[in-house]
């Protein structure tokens, strides 16, 4: 096989993936709680939408690449911080003071009310921030969110300080700014099937 038809068809499986990807979130995406998340800031000028967005796709990237169950890592990563409060100021406000002690079980409970999980959904939503919190996952889906959780927080941060510091054509690993672009892309398209979506991914570079 050529190197152009190895292109090809690396670049079809990767939009087949992506296809798969919106079509395991996009109930979630349009929902009116989840949409909340748009209001509140997360890291820099993230919001936790973003965040969740981002989240759930390299969750699904990755358990895809392994042969584990994509779809539920997509949807965890979509619910993990549906907290619903800004953390900047809930200690101020509230006197709680552990917000990465307990935001996962918030998220929890929150999912509950509006969304059927299962099993794995839950473990992966309640242990995201191992090994902050004690109890370790169960699934090796869970382990991976922990990973991606904090790869896409830190690469959130990076990206919002490089617009000064670090030229735009430096790449971040695992190609974090071509999945920006790629979902800015995406997202227009389905702006005209779902009302919403068009503007549910945040800024985009």
């Amino acid at each position: 096989m050529s190197r152009d038809a190895k292109a090809r068809r690396a670049r079809q499986s990767r939009k087949e993936q992506n296809q798969e990807f919106f079509e395991a979130v996009r109930d979630l995406m349009n929902h009116p709680v989840v949409q909340r998340m748009k209001n509140y800031p997360h890291h820099c000028d993230t919001t936790c939408y973003q965040h969740c967005v981002n989240v759930a796709y390299y969750n699904y990237r990755i358990c895809k690449a392994l042969g584990l169950n994509a779809r539920a890592a997509a949807r965890a990563g979509m619910l993990h911080d549906l907290f619903l409060y800004d953390w900047h100021t809930h200690a101020a406000m509230t006197g709680e003071h552990f917000h990465g002690l307990t935001h996962p079980r918030v998220a929890l409970r929150n999912a509950e009310k509006h969304f059927n999980l299962t099993p794995l959904e839950k473990d992966m939503i309640v242990k995201h921030m191992w090994p902050l919190t004690i109890i370790p996952p169960r699934h090796l889906e869970s382990f991976i969110i922990c990973f991606t959780d904090k790869y896409c927080g830190a690469c959130e941060i990076a990206d919002y300080y490089s617009e000064k510091a670090i030229p735009k054509n430096l790449k971040l690993p695992l190609g974090y700014r071509s999945m920006y672009r790629w979902a800015l892309e995406r997202s227009a398209a389905l702006a005209k099937k779902l009302p919403g979506i068009g503007s549910s991914l945040g800024r985009m570079d």
